[in-house]
């Protein structure tokens, strides 16, 4: 676990890190990192969000799509709502979709309350980004509430390593400069723990080792939850 006393690096507070126009510098740095980032996911990764993203149809919110790194997998033609917060995403987000034929609108609201009717799309997507909003609880209920009965959503997070091992010793060494770089993200969380506690009709999720060339942020899970 990260520190407790709110003593966050170069003096930035939890809700400074998630104001992204009071640094748009690092803002448009893990723009450009995260989409360098996604050349090298994994092959399982990859497969997964060819066949999850790819079935979806209809209407779609993608939470945190940051840079647009799953347009690729939409079917064209999807309609997909995404809620990002941070501007400095929105150029290359809007030129994935583009590129691939998605009919974008973006929302630049957090994901922790959307403008959204209940019961109102065809599914979510969601990769890396509940490890870096304030409330994680709250956006999972907010997915949860979103969705259509039957509706699938999509998770694949960064999540806490095992105690004892090199790798959990990476995240609590790293963890404040990796927060602070990558706007809040804190890879150490119990996302499936809190997944488990939503109440999702059907819930299939499976550890994913990114490897070793991922260094701290190489434990995550991956997986679908049914409405």
């Amino acid at each position: 676990m990260g520190p407790q006393d709110g003593n966050y690096p170069l003096g930035m507070r939890t809700q400074d890190l998630r104001d992204f126009t009071r640094s748009p510098l690092r803002s448009r740095l893990e723009a450009a990192l995260l989409a360098q980032a996604a050349q090298a996911e994994p092959a399982e990764v990859v497969r997964r969000k060819a066949e999850v993203i790819g079935g979806m149809s209809g209407t779609v919110m993608e939470i945190g799509p940051g840079p647009g790194t799953n347009m690729r997998y939409y079917a064209p033609g999807t309609r997909v709502l995404a809620v990002e917060p941070n501007p400095a995403m929105h150029p290359r987000l809007q030129a994935q979709a583009a590129a691939h034929d998605i009919e974008l609108s973006v929302m630049s609201c957090h994901a922790e309350q959307t403008p959204l009717a209940d019961a109102s799309v065809d599914g979510v997507v969601g990769t890396l980004v509940l490890c870096g909003v304030d409330r994680p609880a709250d956006v999972v209920a907010e997915v949860r509430r979103v969705m259509r009965p039957g509706s699938h959503y999509l998770v694949y997070e960064h999540v806490k390593a095992p105690t004892g091992t090199l790798t959990r010793r990476g995240q609590r060494l790293l963890w404040g400069p990796h927060r602070w770089l990558f706007n809040g993200c804190e890879v150490d969380r119990d996302t499936g723990v809190l997944l488990q506690s939503v109440g999702f009709a059907e819930l299939d999720v499976q550890h994913i080792d990114a490897g070793l060339a991922t260094a701290h942020t190489r434990t995550r899970i991956m997986g679908v939850a049914t409405r």
